[in-house]
């Protein structure tokens, strides 16, 4: 059967002999049969945040949600609906089933929804669930979406300089023996060579901080984080100072910040719970402390003394000791077993009603202070199943559907990508055993990739830099190639090859996605990836998570690792990155999903590497002017 193959090259030769693998992943886009993967979808009912605040099997009261198009019909498409507390608070999300979604067992009081869906921009109503209504009603009427009305930011922060990564690294080991003035001297080295660097930045920060030195350290995290407004742990730094001092108001805003860039961050959930707490808050504070627990577990145990305090002033005895004795049994250090001891034996007097007082107070930290191990973890990024995320409880998940409607996505690239380039940058980096890049490389492409239907069930796949398909244009004879082509395993042609579960309905920043996980099946071969070695093919098995948006079905996030490691190869490690995003082109009123950010890792025998591609500069053009596309000006060489 005939098909077109994406390819990765590597050709490495090293000095001692000569290593010579050519890798190359092939992407043999054949035609196969659309796969039918089926997962009977449940009742689509909310649940939590706030359970036992706002939503309790000892409350009566409903919500049905009715979504409407703007001409009043019910809505055909698949919406998504967020139930939130008046506070900001979102307690429960489901998605619609007949365009209603149902929520059930309130407390009563004032709420808010929003509703999403392709097509149509976010809509938010108030409503009230009544006292005296079993069943409330809301209905929510959508409006068209704006042209380019929001997009997501995305970060371009480069890597780390060779250099620098060793004397951060340095720094960090000194920070954390409390070695300052030695961690001073050698983070100086770091400043000179990247001094915007937001993980300098970061670093500087945690370094002023430890000698006592707040007003500095916050000046060098707020320049991360404006540097880089992604950068959660420089968020998270500066909301947990400012809980410290009694800044509430600022903590709660940085912690909200946080939540968007990563909604299942258990330390921004145990920082909102306990700003709200110190507020008098105490509905939110059990909210964000019981997912706090939910998400870090015995890392959040801290958080358990405020918890159990918010649950106990709102009349929640029983359940407040519950929490108590658990952190108890947990073996907490001496001080936060002391605290939590006084406060069960308060809990366990039986007094009517429940009273903040002084000694209550949890010593400081009750959250965990900003942590420096992300900075100088392993090289390799974590694997796919080292932890699942997070999906929200009470949203069903109906798998065929995901896979169709993102399939029909993949279905129309051919109409689309043969009509735009873009300027790739390549950042190219030498890891040696320590974890550290030992050399490194920055370049740009005029990047082009062509797919077509040449028939039916035969797609044709060319990718150019600098007008070549060439391998030679890369550094080191190494070739990296059709990285964000990895979506196409959502492709229908492909979708039969890989065995796929739909986990649930996971928070991203700004929206929501379907969080699935694939794994290629053993009796299929690899027909996404294979390794050459000195001529010799060996198939690769791949496994993965993606995020499939929940509103329009494109993938937004992929990750693959090796299902496992290839040894006749000599491939023990490999794990990529991907994240695609909406490209905005103003000329034609268009807007394509395109990739954005592609990391690629690699280990054989002897050899490590991490590779970054960046894509921006996005241009339509022409058909017939496709061979005219030249390299970047200004691009140096590789």
């Amino acid at each position: 059967m005939k098909s077109l193959r994406l390819r990765h090259q590597i050709d490495v030769p090293t000095a001692s002999r000569a290593w010579k693998a050519r890798f190359i992943s092939v992407m043999a886009l054949a035609g196969i049969g659309a796969a039918c993967f089926a997962q009977a979808p449940a009742p689509s009912m909310g649940e939590r945040l706030g359970q036992g605040t706002f939503v309790s099997p000892n409350f009566i009261l409903n919500l049905e949600v009715q979504v409407q198009a703007p001409d009043g019909s019910p809505l055909k498409s698949v919406a998504v609906v967020t139930l939130y507390a008046v506070s900001g608070l979102p307690i429960s999300t489901a998605t619609t089933k007949g365009a209603q979604a149902r929520f059930t067992q309130l407390a009563p009081g004032p709420y808010y929804v929003e509703v999403e869906a392709s097509g149509y921009g976010r809509t938010k109503e108030d409503t009230v669930v009544q006292p005296s209504l079993a069943e409330n009603l809301l209905t929510v009427s959508l409006v068209p979406a704006s042209f380019g009305a929001s997009h997501a930011v995305y970060s371009h922060t480069p890597l780390l300089e060779p250099e620098a990564q060793k004397d951060l690294k340095k720094a960090v080991s000194l920070l954390k023996d409390g070695n300052l003035d030695s961690a001073q001297r050698v983070l100086k080295g770091a400043v000179k060579k990247q001094p915007h660097h937001p993980d300098v930045l970061y670093v500087v920060g945690m370094l002023a901080e430890k000698k006592g030195d707040l007003a500095a350290a916050r000046t060098s995290w707020e320049k991360a984080v404006t540097d880089d407004p992604t950068h959660i742990q420089a968020l998270y730094a500066l909301g947990q100072s400012y809980l410290r001092t009694g800044d509430y108001a600022k903590a709660a805003d940085l912690g909200q910040k946080g939540l968007e860039l990563d909604p299942n961050s258990w330390k921004e959930h145990g920082l909102l719970s306990s700003v709200a707490f110190r507020q008098g808050q105490y509905a939110e504070a059990v909210a964000h402390g019981e997912r706090a627990l939910e998400l870090g577990r015995e890392q959040a145990a801290n958080i358990s003394i405020v918890l159990a305090q918010a649950l106990a002033v709102q009349g929640r005895t029983n359940e407040a000791k519950q929490v108590v004795s658990e952190y108890l049994a947990s073996k907490p250090a001496s001080d936060h077993a002391e605290v939590a001891e006084r406060l069960l034996t308060r809990l366990q007097t039986g007094a009517d009603r429940f009273v903040i007082t002084g000694m209550d107070t949890q010593p400081e930290p009750d959250i965990p202070e900003p942590s420096l191990s992300p900075l100088v973890g392993h090289w390799l990024p974590p694997g796919v199943d080292e932890a699942v995320p997070a999906v929200e409880p009470g949203a069903s998940c109906d798998l065929k559907d995901v896979l169709e409607r993102s399939g029909e996505q993949l279905q129309r690239v051919p109409e689309t990508l043969d009509r735009f380039s873009a300027t790739e940058t390549v950042e190219h980096q030498s890891v040696d055993e320590s974890g550290i890049a030992s050399k490194a490389r920055t370049f740009s492409f005029a990047y082009v990739v062509f797919i077509s239907e040449t028939q039916h069930g035969h797609l044709n796949v060319e990718e150019y830099r600098n007008g070549k398909d060439d391998e030679s244009v890369f550094p080191d004879h190494f070739a990296t190639r059709g990285l964000p082509s990895q979506i196409f395993i959502f492709h229908p042609y492909y979708q039969k090859d890989f065995e796929m579960k739909c986990e649930g309905l996971a928070r991203q920043a700004g929206g929501f996605a379907w969080q699935v996980r694939f794994e290629q099946k053993k009796d299929s071969a690899s027909r996404i990836q294979v390794h050459y070695v000195n001529g010799k093919r060996f198939a690769v098995p791949l496994k993965g998570r993606a995020w499939v948006d929940a509103v329009n079905f494109q993938v937004v996030h992929l990750q693959t690792d090796l299902r496992e490691s290839v040894r006749a190869a000599s491939l023990y490690a490999q794990h990529t990155e991907i994240e695609y995003g909406p490209v905005l082109f103003q000329k034609d009123k268009q807007e394509l999903w395109l990739p954005i950010r592609a990391d690629f890792y690699l280990q054989t025998r002897g050899h490590r590497l991490h590779r970054r591609h960046d894509f921006h500069d996005y241009m339509l053009f022409a058909i017939e002017d496709k061979q005219n596309i030249g390299k970047p000006k200004g691009a140096p060489e590789p």
